[in-house]
């Protein structure tokens, strides 16, 4: 039902979960999970953790609520950070964590690791969002990519540029619509329009980058 990974190292906790809850299953969880998170804290480090409920199936109610409590209980033991894995990608359990800071969900753990380990960088470099947009040049063979920070400064491949432009565009819809469903029924019109255009504009960039297909929506 579940199983731990520590890598003291990090320092990091994986959480695998599997199967169908009951709350005997939290409760047998909790004990053990509080455990392994004091065992991390002894490190003094910034914790980070990452749960994979990719395998859970649904949950009944009580037990979703158990869960919960459960979480709020931790305390001092609450890591810095904390990602889950789930296969509902921007789905309500997206929204609910969505004005959580320390909290992010992911679609795969190759990414929810490297969130984490950005975290635990011995750099110490820190993650600062911009309100304006990068500026880009074509400079020779290559596209300079700088701004709006002067720490902000990459030469690109125009096939690594075009690359790069997709994936900002994919997570930018992402983060819109999670905002419109966490915004629930007190979301504007002007949300709304603002996440069909992202997405409207970031479907025309996939056609755009594609090998010259166009397609129509």
């Amino acid at each position: 039902m579940f199983s731990f990974t520590t890598e003291p190292e990090i320092p990091m906790l994986t959480v695998t979960r599997t199967g169908e809850w009951s709350l005997a299953t939290v409760a047998a969880h909790e004990i053990v999970f509080r455990q392994e998170l004091y065992q991390l804290q002894l490190s003094g480090k910034p914790r980070g953790l990452i749960v994979d409920i990719g395998a859970t199936w649904p949950q009944e109610r009580n037990v979703a609520w158990a869960l919960r409590r459960m979480e709020a209980r931790l305390g001092d033991l609450r890591p810095e950070r904390i990602a889950v894995v789930s296969s509902f990608g921007a789905s309500r359990l997206h929204a609910r964590h969505l004005k959580e800071p320390d909290t992010q969900i992911f679609a795969s753990m190759k990414y929810a690791r490297e969130w984490i380990l950005r975290m635990a960088d011995p750099t110490g470099l820190s993650t600062e969002v911009h309100e304006q947009p990068c500026q880009a040049d074509p400079e020779g063979m290559a596209v300079h990519v700088y701004g709006p920070s002067s720490d902000m400064d990459v030469m690109l491949t125009p096939s690594a540029a075009l690359e790069t432009a997709k994936r900002i565009g994919n997570a930018a819809v992402e983060v819109i619509i999670g905002q419109a469903m966490a915004d629930g029924e007190r979301a504007s019109i002007a949300t709304l329009g603002h996440c069909a255009d992202a997405s409207l504009a970031n479907c025309r960039l996939q056609a755009q980058t594609s090998g010259g297909q166009e397609h129509h929506y």
